[in-house]
């Protein structure tokens, strides 16, 4: 018998997915039987609120095959039933649960906050560290916030308890307002000029850490404008409105309207995630070659074509001569952005 808590002890267990993988449910306990090799063995999983545990039954004999558990059982035929069993056992954590790393309460709340206003999920990049995770901005893949659990000592508190703490990015120019090496630090093992770090424990409450969030989420989009991602996403929409009937633009043309061309790939994301496709023409906005969108986000690329043919733009080889059809009219000025302000992409640690 394979006991499956180490397995399962920092993983949260979904219930309804372990029945849409084929459990059956007994009494207070989940069952999952499946058979292998001919049908000459049966794996079962047992998962309750009380225990968690697998075997392998060798079904001729009725008996439990047990050399699948036994570190030094050698011999191909043996391997051959382990590497299945595993297999199955690892399919089974991958689609009926989750990492639940993080106990705390902030920390619930903050990683429910995240998935609910942005829709981004933590992500766990390093195999080792089960218990380091991050957030990254979808429009150009930047960190926003940063998910640990490490010893206060760390911090520089006198404690050998461990704390789970969240980093997040700050103003340079504000950041030594706002350090008190108490509730709030500096950023833990990021750039300690642009990064804090905040101990969840309540000694900061939720709320005023979900504004810090919206701030370094803000800031990961890499502007000096106060610009927010909304109202920058709302810029994108707006100046899609100003392109004349039968002219494209391109995402570097749009970037530049907006403050930066070096932003191209955040209009990209922006553009896929056009709230109203009949208000909003995304379909006019093309690469640099003026080729069309291979994952046009209303229909592929050939609905693009057929769009864009409907304004007399004239579509070969699902590709647009910029020289005849690009919008050069509009000046940037009706944009404009001051010269000391910019949007300048951070790296990770800035």
């Amino acid at each position: 018998m394979r006991n499956l808590n180490e397995k399962l002890k920092n993983r949260k267990i979904n219930y309804k997915e372990l029945i849409s993988y084929g459990f059956k449910k007994e009494e207070e306990k989940y069952i999952y039987k499946v058979q292998i090799e001919n049908n000459e063995f049966e794996i079962n999983v047992v998962i309750s609120d009380e225990e968690q545990y697998s075997k392998i039954i060798e079904l001729e004999e009725k008996t439990e095959f047990v050399l699948v558990d036994i570190e030094n059982a050698e011999g191909q035929f043996v391997g051959k039933i382990k590497q299945k069993y595993d297999e199955i056992i690892d399919d089974i954590l991958q689609k009926c649960t989750s990492k639940e790393t993080f106990k705390s309460t902030q920390a619930k709340d903050i990683i429910k906050y995240i998935n609910q206003k942005y829709g981004d999920m933590l992500e766990y990049l390093w195999e080792k560290f089960d218990n380091n995770a991050i957030w990254r901005n979808k429009q150009n893949e930047k960190w926003y916030g940063i998910l640990l659990t490490i010893s206060k000592r760390k911090l520089g508190i006198e404690a050998d308890e461990e704390a789970e703490i969240i980093d997040l990015r700050y103003q340079k120019d504000k950041i030594e307002e706002i350090i008190d090496n108490q509730k709030i630090f500096h950023g833990y093992h990021m750039n300690k000029k642009s990064w804090i770090t905040i101990k969840l424990d309540n000694s900061v409450d939720t709320e005023t850490i979900y504004k810090l969030i919206d701030n370094s989420y803000n800031l990961s989009i890499g502007n000096k404008c106060g610009l927010t991602g909304d109202s920058l996403s709302q810029k994108v929409y707006d100046y899609l409105l100003t392109i004349p009937k039968g002219k494209v633009v391109t995402y570097k043309q749009v970037a530049e309207n907006i403050g930066n061309k070096g932003l191209a790939r955040v209009v990209g994301n922006i553009l896929h995630k056009n709230p109203d496709e009949n208000k909003y023409p995304c379909y006019k906005v093309l690469n640099s070659k003026g080729e069309l969108a291979e994952a046009f986000v209303f229909g592929g690329k050939e609905n693009q074509k057929q769009r864009l043919e409907k304004e007399g733009i004239k579509v070969e080889n699902n590709k647009v001569d910029l020289k005849i059809y690009q919008w050069k009219e509009q000046s940037a000025s009706a944009f404009f952005v001051p010269s000391n302000l910019s949007f300048e992409p951070k790296g990770e640690k800035s």
